[in-house]
């Protein structure tokens, strides 16, 4: 007998549109934009030559053998070749063997095989292996100057600033407009008219809790204890997720019901698009991606995003800015 395939259940919607929300946005702090100027200071670092002695995070360029009775290894030989120290591209004992060695030295250092070498006759072998230094170039990352702005294309380190602080406000603003969409469908969700199936709300609940005791399992923590540290108990947490699992339904069958309401569709270029964002964002491939999340997948999650910005433009909105936590006490501007 074929499995039969639930239902969605019927919906009546409530108010959507002038619901009343507002919008937390976090201010932009002095100390969080002089962050970003040295993090972009770090990242345009420049490696410069240098006659010091080589260490971890410098770049050397060097060749490299090793022998065995006086007699060349085969496939031991590295010529002019340059190395970044520090991130295992040169075995241990090699590398260790460089630090302290400045450009125009050769040198010569011992290293014994494993025993269980892949090749054999090497297997538990001393050899003698000889490093020259050609070059050795320390990094060097920029001053927060000036200059530094003008070499970015700005014309003062304070336009620069100016620059940082109004892209992290743009961002803080479009964050709260996600935060502020989320909860309005989570209103118009709770506005629903709607009989939803136990049955669904019982597995869904199963499912976090299920999960729960996996990552309590992985960190040697009991059930129990988690329980006491957090002064509930194991039928106050299925509970909690019960109520989680309805908020989240409520929320799907919101979106689906005013985007039919409402005509919001997605076409099939903006999934095609959403796959290439994430594609890039997260550095894998779209077919990766496609496997993990199918179009359905993709085009209700565009949908669901739609119909936050559509409950936003009808909301009724308060904004406000919150307050600088712990010891931030620096006021924001206006406008922030």
């Amino acid at each position: 007998m074929s499995e039969t395939k639930p239902t969605t259940p019927r919906v009546t919607l409530g108010q959507y549109k002038g619901l009343a929300v507002t919008r937390h946005v976090r201010p932009v702090l002095d100390r969080t934009v002089q962050q970003e100027v040295s993090h972009r200071c770090r990242l345009h670092a420049a490696y410069q030559p240098t006659q010091a002695p080589a260490k971890r995070g410098d770049k050397v360029t060097l060749d490299f053998e090793g022998f065995l009775d006086g007699q060349p290894i085969p496939d031991s030989k590295m010529e002019n070749v340059t190395i970044l120290l520090g991130t295992g591209k040169l075995m241990p004992a090699a590398e260790k063997a460089v630090y302290g060695h400045a450009a125009g030295e050769t040198f010569h250092f011992d290293f014994t095989y494993p025993q269980d070498f892949r090749v054999e006759e090497l297997s538990g072998v001393t050899a003698d292996f000889v490093i020259t230094i050609h070059a050795v170039a320390q990094r060097h990352i920029p001053e927060a100057d000036e200059a530094f702005a003008r070499s970015r294309g700005f014309d003062s380190m304070e336009a620069m600033k100016d620059h940082i602080r109004a892209e992290k406000q743009a961002s803080h603003e479009a964050a709260a407009d996600r935060k502020a969409g989320q909860d309005l469908l989570e209103m118009a969700g709770a506005n629903l008219t709607v009989d939803l199936p136990r049955q669904a709300l019982e597995k869904e609940a199963g499912r976090e809790y299920q999960q729960l005791e996996a990552r309590l399992k992985k960190s040697s923590m009991t059930l129990e204890a988690y329980c006491r540290s957090c002064r509930t108990t194991p039928e106050e947490l299925k509970e909690s997720f019960r109520k989680i699992a309805e908020k989240r339904m409520r929320s799907v069958l919101a979106a689906k019901a005013i985007s039919e309401a409402e005509g919001i569709t997605v076409a099939k270029r903006e999934v095609e698009a959403e796959y290439r964002r994430l594609a890039a964002r997260h550095n894998t491939p779209e077919e990766e991606i496609r496997k993990t999340l199918p179009p359905d997948v993709i085009a209700a999650a565009l949908i669901s995003q739609k119909v936050q910005r559509f409950l936003l433009e009808q909301a009724v909105v308060t904004s406000v800015v919150d307050p600088i936590p712990g010891d931030d006490r620096q006021t924001p501007k206006e406008g922030e």
